[in-house]
């Protein structure tokens, strides 16, 4: 649950002082300037619920840490199907040289016993 400005009731311990150190160092500021009036003394609707800057970046920060865990998951995951693959090509690759030597030797035999029957022996 967030109070009026902005922070959750857990981080309040935390946000309460650093934003009375910074209304305190703006407030001097003002006053070093010559103006009547602090910037904090009166508030600003719009900018009231707004989450602090640190806090979106830290959410950015999480959020790119997060797309970034995944990715390497995704390139792990691809990297184990790339393996797996590549075993299954060399299966395959491990049963296909003895055929392509076969095919070659057939195709030889083939060749052969086609210009056997062609050419008339040396009596023909």
């Amino acid at each position: 649950m967030t109070d009026e400005h902005g922070t959750s009731e857990g981080s309040s311990g935390f946000v309460q002082p650093w934003i009375a150190q910074l209304r305190k160092i703006t407030e001097e500021l003002a006053g070093m300037t010559r103006l009547s009036e602090s910037v904090f003394a009166q508030p600003v609707p719009s900018l009231q619920g707004l989450p602090l800057p640190g806090a979106v970046s830290a959410a950015q920060v999480s959020a790119i840490a997060s797309a970034l865990a995944a990715q390497r998951s995704s390139i792990a995951a691809l990297q184990a199907q790339l393996a797996a693959f590549d075993e299954q090509l060399e299966a395959l690759e491990g049963i296909l040289a003895p055929l392509a030597e076969w095919s070659k030797k057939w195709a030889e035999f083939e060749r052969l016993a086609m210009n056997a029957r062609r050419s008339p022996g040396p009596d023909g």
